[in-house]
């Protein structure tokens, strides 16, 4: 049991080094594309107009919604 402990915890170490790799591999290539950095901010500028038309019970906008979705292509 106690080998089986152990590769479990080493298993949870690999996926946590795993995922802070991707994590900024991910990062790195966002920050070389100004694209993408543009759309980042356009996101963050929008979110809270977003927030608040979700959150208005009278806005039957439903295109909120799918932003994003199979839909929008």
């Amino acid at each position: 049991m106690q080998d089986l402990a152990t590769t479990a915890r080493r298993l949870r170490q690999v996926k946590d080094a795993s995922r802070s790799f991707l994590m900024l591999w991910a990062m790195d290539r966002m920050a070389s594309d100004a694209g993408a950095m543009a759309r980042v901010a356009a996101d963050v500028g929008t979110r809270a107009a977003t927030e608040e038309a979700l959150a208005d019970p009278h806005n039957h906008n439903w295109t909120l919604l799918y932003r994003g979705s199979v839909l929008d292509d």
